[in-house]
Parts: C-alpha cells; structure tokens; sequence
C-alpha cells in the first residue's frame, strides 16, 4: 500500500512539471546554445555538428524521468544558420515527441583591427506530440472520473525567439521561448495550468590562459517566466588540446541555484568531462541535487556524444566560436617553448 501511495504522488509530481515545459531540452544550451537561443544556430560557420543526449534519472525508481535527443547546427549561407533537434521524453506515465527547427541571421556591425561586432537574430518553430498512459493506474486513482483507463493525446506547437550580440571575445544573449499560449487540446482544460513564456539571458567570454593549451569560457545564465519561476546558472567551460592533434579534452564546471525565494535556494552541482578524437566527441555529466527531493531520489547523469564535420583539423580539436585566439601556435610546424600543461617536442 505504502508503495502504491508512493508511485501515486510520484505520477502527480512527474504530471505538474511536464505540463508544456521542455527545461530537459533549454537544460542543455552549455552544449548547444540554439536549445535555449535561436540565434546561436549554425554559428560555427566552419561545422556541421551532429550531438546526440541520452539522460536516465533516479536510478530504482519505476517510469524514471528519462529522454533522448538529437541535434544537428549547419551554416547555410556565409551568415544564416540552422539548428535542428529531435527528442523523446518518459516522464512518469507521460511521454512526448518533440521536433524543433530554428533559423538565424548574423549582422556584422564593425569589422576592423580591433576586432568584430555582430548581431545575431534567431526564430524557431516547434511541433510536440505528448500523451499519458491511465492503463496503469490503480487503487484510489481509479475512482476519479477523468481518469477512463486510456491513452490519452494530442498535438500542440509553438515558437521561440532570441538574439544575440558578440563583440570579440565577448557575448550578451536574450531570448524568450513558449511564445504562444497552450494550444495542445490535452492541456487546455481551464483546470490544468497555464503554459508561460520564458524569458533567457545569458553571457560570456572566451580567453586562453598566457602560456598554457587551456581555453575558458565562464557563463552566466538567468531564466525567469510570469509565474516568478526563476533559476540561476554559473557555468565555466574549459578546452585543452594536446599535443597529439587529434585528441583533446574538455570539461564542464556547473552550479544552478533557483531564486524564487528572498536569497535563493541551491538546486545544483554538476561537473563534466569529456573527449574530442578526430572530430569525434563524448562526455559523461554528473549532476548532483541539492535539493531535499533530489537526494531522497538520488543523482542523474547525461552522456553528450557527437562529431563534428569541419572544414579543418584546428575546428574539429577546438570546438568554440572563438578559436582564434593565440590559437596560430597550434597550426605552426616549428617547435614551439611553452609553460602549458602539455608541452609540445
């Protein structure tokens, strides 16, 4: 009885979060930024990159949040891109299919030998299929008279929008997804909740440490939507060739922090390391919760594969916007004398 009251209450928590919301998709713009901002689609200009995301949580529990997803960003023109991304989510018994095409176009605003100034606009529309399975259902659940014993479904879509603006090194990003209201016929009973628009910002820079093979890129992300739901991301990306110039590591610093309350509340660490080999990419993410919720259940961990199709080998090993700098070192034939923490013969 204990565990039948259990996966209940685990159903109607699992039901409440998945209404319209795809934080499991925008979660993920530390490895694709178009997820969370149209804007940044097909922004490596010399790439095609193809990533493919595989997340399992609360390892034990019966019907665990769980998903797939695929992305693929292409350049189609010298400044218009493209992202793509395909994903299934389970969560609890509900399960969503989801397809989202985005467009951007970058304006360059400055060009001289103080570097580039651009502005980059981003629009995307989105189709989901989302459906939940009663067949399951048992005990006093039963009883409720919307509750047929069925599969219920229907199809709703929406749209997204963002921009951002680059100086050098430098990035400032906005943008607000969940344009439309809730348009899924599941969902539009005036007792289910309303579906918000978010809005995302975000920003960062990208450095080489002097004298060392380690490249940096400290981001900060805030989100916030018309329910006072809000969160707060502190991200440092890291990227280090080695002297073999096929293979390269790379990582991810992460702390999240929800501010709903007067200071806030911990949500979150995660820390990921990964491989680059010959274009080829894999990391292992491992989140641990902070929340009281999260360490009853237990953590979760993302694997990231992907390659990357470019149109030369420095792209390929050093897979950022802003690979040029004092990257020419890299590329030199000649002996080079450095402090790194690989040192090149």
């Amino acid at each position: 009885m204990k565990n039948r009251i259990i996966y209940i209450l685990l159903f109607f928590i699992f039901s409440l979060t998945t209404y319209g919301q795809r934080y499991f998709v925008s979660n993920q713009y530390v490895y694709d930024m178009f997820l969370m901002n149209p804007a940044d689609a097909g922004s490596e200009r010399e790439c095609f990159i193809l990533n493919g995301y595989f997340q399992k949580q609360w390892f034990g529990v019966d019907l665990a949040p769980t998903y797939q997803m695929l992305t693929f960003q292409a350049p189609l023109k010298s400044n218009v891109g493209s992202g793509t991304y395909l994903f299934n989510d389970r969560n609890g018994n509900n399960k969503k299919f989801g397809f989202q095409q985005s467009l951007s176009v970058e304006v360059k605003l400055r060009e001289n030998r103080r570097g580039t100034t651009t502005l980059a606009f981003g629009l995307s529309a989105y189709l989901e299929q989302a459906s939940v399975d009663q067949s399951a259902f048992t005990g006093g659940a039963g009883t409720d008279p919307a509750i047929d014993g069925g599969v219920e479904s229907g199809m709703g879509f929406n749209a997204n929008t963002g921009m951002i603006l680059r100086i050098n090194k430098f990035h400032l990003g906005a943008s607000v997804t969940n344009i439309l209201p809730q348009n899924n016929p599941m969902y539009e009973n005036e007792l289910e909740p309303s579906l918000p628009a978010d809005i995302h910002l975000h920003t960062g820079y990208t450095f080489k440490v002097p004298d060392r093979d380690l490249f940096l890129e400290p981001l900060v992300y805030y989100r916030r939507n018309s329910l006072s739901n809000s969160r707060m991301d502190i991200n440092v990306k890291l990227t280090m060739p080695t002297p073999e110039p096929d293979f390269t590591i790379w990582g991810v610093l992460a702390y999240r922090r929800t501010m709903d309350y007067n200071f806030g509340k911990d949500l979150g660490m995660a820390t990921t390391a990964g491989i680059i080999y010959k274009g080829f990419s894999i990391g292992l993410e491992y989140q641990h919760g902070l929340t009281s919720a999260q360490k009853h259940l237990g953590s979760s961990f993302l694997m990231v594969a992907g390659y990357r199709f470019c149109g030369s080998d420095r792209a390929r090993r050093i897979p950022c916007r802003n690979r040029d700098i004092d990257t020419m070192m890299l590329d030199n034939n000649t002996p080079q004398r450095k402090k790194g923490l690989f040192r090149f013969r």
